[in-house]
């Protein structure tokens, strides 16, 4: 059978979702691999379902190849390729998973290398805290000279945050998503799949176009980002929510969990605290735990440079940062208020706090301690 043909019967699987799944592939091997599958009689098919007890799917293979043929026209209008499990470019680490898919759909760059994979994940609903967290922990690396590949899923919270990161940060971001390619989920994250597709990263999905977008689709789409990675941060979580599902399927698959904890108090962060409390995952706190736990071998380091202290330690800045501890969120006028530090100053202090990770800027010209 012709490269077209091969293409088109990979692609006409995906039509049968539960078939699309790497616990079948002994149903294909039975008949000589997946487009083997398609030329077989029905007598034979049908006595190799029941062989294989799958008497509850209907093989419906002419009309599984007349569907995968109108995708292919949607996947050339869109620029979707199809990788199947045993191509070189298939995601390594998720390959071994026995429950990978067969093939899946991808966007932009998918390649096989040696560069090191971690997932990040997370609430939807993260706070401001949460976020700079993740953008903190990306920025370092990168400026430690390390490259991973970070994968996500492009939903609110964490995940965007993980991605915009990697795109201020020149780091790639591999996205995988509950849907077919032709669309993205939330469609305001749509400027960022471009950029990360601008940026030598990838869209990769195991549904076709033509799949319709159900709620399982996302939690079925975990065990692809737990599957890819060769170890999985939890940068704040719930109790309860698709990071923590993600969290022990990829304990399933002997990956390297990891969290970062919260205060008690902190319902998002709950989830973390429980996953580090029951071992399940190992505690972060900064770029040095993530490479400890790793084991990254140190990368060379450039010319010393030596730093200027531009914003020397002064007695303003001990009272702007023993009002905060007591106070809490404020805004610049509040701070002023309470400090008696003019605008100005202050200004220039809380600046100079922010650059060196004691106070984050929140939404309304308000500043927290980190």
């Amino acid at each position: 059978m012709n490269h077209e043909n091969s293409v088109l019967t990979r692609v006409a699987i995906t039509m049968a979702p539960r078939l699309n799944n790497a616990l079948f592939a002994p149903l294909f091997q039975q008949c000589g691999g997946i487009s083997s599958f398609f030329e077989e009689t029905d007598r034979n098919i049908e006595a190799l379902f029941r062989r294989n007890n799958l008497m509850n799917i209907q093989p419906e293979r002419s009309r599984w190849l007349q569907m995968a043929e109108q995708e292919l026209e949607i996947m050339e209008k869109h620029h979707i390729q199809a990788c199947g499990i045993e191509d070189s470019n298939y995601p390594r680490l998720l390959k071994h998973c026995e429950d990978a898919p067969l093939v899946l759909f991808y966007k932009g760059t998918l390649e096989d290398s040696d560069t090191k994979n971690i997932a990040i994940v997370g609430t939807r609903k993260a706070t401001e805290v949460g976020k700079k967290r993740v953008d903190t922990l990306l920025q370092e690396l990168a400026q430690m000279g390390y490259r991973p590949n970070i994968i996500s899923g492009l939903a609110y919270g964490i995940d965007i945050a993980a991605h915009t990161a990697c795109v201020h940060y020149g780091l790639k971001a591999q996205a995988v998503l509950g849907h077919g390619l032709h669309m993205i989920y939330p469609a305001s994250h749509k400027n960022m799949a471009e950029k990360i597709l601008d940026q030598g990263g990838t869209l990769i999905s195991e549904f076709p176009t033509c799949a319709q977008v159900l709620p399982t689709n996302f939690l079925q789409r975990n065990r692809i980002v737990a599957g890819m990675s060769e170890a999985i941060l939890v940068a704040e979580s719930p109790i309860k929510g698709g990071a923590m599902s993600t969290a022990r399927q990829a304990l399933s698959y002997s990956r390297e969990v990891m969290a970062i904890p919260g205060r008690p108090e902190d319902t998002t962060f709950a989830g973390c605290n429980l996953l580090i409390k029951q071992n399940i995952a190992t505690l972060v706190e900064n770029v040095k735990d993530l490479l400890r736990i790793l084991n990254w071998s140190p990368l060379p380091t450039g010319p010393y440079q030596m730093s200027l202290d531009l914003f020397p330690e002064s007695d303003d800045e001990t009272r702007l940062i023993e009002t905060l501890t007591k106070a809490g969120e404020q805004n610049i006028d509040q701070l002023h208020q309470l400090t008696r530090i003019p605008v100005h100053d202050l200004s220039v202090l809380l600046l100079k706090l922010e650059l060196e990770g004691h106070v984050m800027q929140l939404p309304g010209n308000c500043y927290t301690l980190i």
